[in-house]
């Protein structure tokens, strides 16, 4: 992790690959300030950035467990769970912003465009303001 850089280093991700993560100023001040107050634990010889409070690794069960549990004190009737707020979500804000399909597929690690094209569904809004935007005589 390189707060300053504000970069995560992310072994074995998707796919199985490793990949650096771009965050945000308030991740990274979020981060810095979880770094202050937990304890440092060395867990089968490494140090994981989260961990439970049993001393363990987090399994998918559990960031699932707790995530979803998260959402509902939030109210948010949206299906889905981690994978579609980290994943897929994140593909579709950027379409809808205006971001060009390379770029999406690199952020989001595909290997093939094909794949990034799953998020170029669009709104009727959006497909009028692009309209108006670059086909207005």
């Amino acid at each position: 992790m390189d707060l300053k850089a504000l970069t995560v280093f992310v072994r074995g991700g998707k796919g199985g690959r490793d990949a650096v993560v771009y965050i945000t100023d308030d991740c990274a001040r979020t981060l810095r300030h979880y770094l202050e107050v937990r304890p440092p634990l060395l867990i089968e010889g490494r140090r994981p950035l989260f961990y439970t409070d049993f001393g363990k690794r987090w399994e998918r069960r559990g960031v699932y467990r707790m995530f979803m549990y998260y959402k509902r004190l939030a109210g948010i009737e949206k299906q889905g769970g981690v994978h579609v707020f980290s994943r897929h979500s994140v593909g579709s804000l950027l379409v809808k912003r205006g971001c060009d399909i390379v770029t999406v597929k690199e952020l989001m690690r595909h290997s093939d465009v094909h794949t990034t094209m799953r998020y170029m569904h669009i709104s009727d809004a959006t497909r009028r303001e692009k309209y108006e935007q670059f086909l207005r005589l």
